[in-house]
């Protein structure tokens, strides 16, 4: 199929009638759409509660009830970067072997700071989609999770298949995990005086393991993680990497800074580093992306080094 592709970013923890809205009037508009389902790289979390397996599945199957042709739409998962320029280039790269040579538009509902990758893209199209209000509120995933995971409710205006999906996922014991998780995350954040927080990260790797500990709970259980110690801000170190994106931490905003560590960490253990690498989704928040950034750093590779907030 030719003619200009729209191009859709978006979370979708879980997708919602704005999301499918958005998706079908961008379809009435114009013959083709490609879906990025982000933070695809990211382990399941209250904020992140389902697989791009499982998002996919919601929308595919949301879109055939509503009559959509499956040839017409294409979903490919799209990693966090916690950087713009990275971010943007996948993002690019991806919607450019989608479209071949054909033009590109970008679709999606301005809603706040999350949105302003909607003008990152000067050289597409914009063709942005009205919001979907639900009683003088805009209908947002975040009012839907808070329902699923404060209340264990199944809210109103889902697609059907969502909801079915969605309750189907009541009955789980990893939404009993990510309700306990919701409850200390909400609990962080009550408790919180606006101090802006630091947290050093040690890192001791060597060509064949990385030293990693893991979570206890019940903030990301059982998941990977450079051994972190909190920081005054008086108490930084020199020379770490610093990771500050407002989106890096689940609960209180906090500013890495990783060091390489001479020597394994108290309370890690080795890893072979191959297999670390391959498994992202294993790791508790951006420690995944922060491994590989210092790993490129370490190796001169064009571009790399630390994050920055974006």
């Amino acid at each position: 199929m030719t003619g200009p592709l729209v191009v859709y970013v978006g979370r979708f923890q879980p997708p919602h009638a704005g999301h499918l809205h958005t998706m079908r009037a961008a379809l009435d508009r114009h013959g083709r759409l490609l879906v990025l389902l982000g933070s695809a790289n990211l382990a399941r979390s209250a904020r992140n509660p389902f697989t791009p397996r499982e998002r996919a599945g919601m929308i595919r199957a949301a879109l055939r009830e509503s009559g959509v042709p499956p040839g017409r739409v294409t979903l490919r998962p799209l990693p966090d970067e916690f950087d713009a320029t990275p971010w943007a280039a996948h993002v690019r790269h991806l919607a450019r072997a989608e479209a071949g040579n054909d033009p590109i538009h970008l679709t999606g509902f301005e809603k706040d700071a999350s949105s302003s990758y909607l003008h990152w893209f000067p050289d597409w199209t914009l063709d942005p989609s009205p919001p979907v209000m639900v009683q003088e509120s805009v209908l947002n995933a975040t009012a839907v999770r808070r329902a699923l995971l404060e209340r264990g409710e199944v809210p109103a205006h889902l697609p059907p298949a969502v909801a079915a999906f969605l309750a189907r996922f009541l009955g789980t014991r990893t939404l009993t995990r990510l309700r306990t998780e919701w409850t200390a995350l909400e609990a962080e954040r009550a408790g919180w005086d606006g101090t802006p927080r630091h947290e050093r990260l040690d890192l001791h790797v060597t060509p064949e393991h990385v030293w990693l500990a893991r979570r206890s709970g019940p903030v990301g259980a059982g998941l990977w993680t450079l051994p972190a110690t909190p920081l005054s801000p008086e108490a930084l170190p020199a020379g770490a990497a610093v990771f500050a994106h407002p989106a890096r931490s689940l609960g209180v905003p906090t500013t890495a800074h990783a060091v390489l560590a001479d020597a394994p960490p108290a309370g890690t253990r080795p890893v072979p580093l191959a297999h670390a690498l391959v498994r992202p989704r294993q790791f508790f928040e951006d420690h995944h992306v922060i491994l590989r950034r210092m790993l490129e750093a370490a190796s001169g590779a064009p571009g790399a080094g630390s994050g920055s907030p974006t």
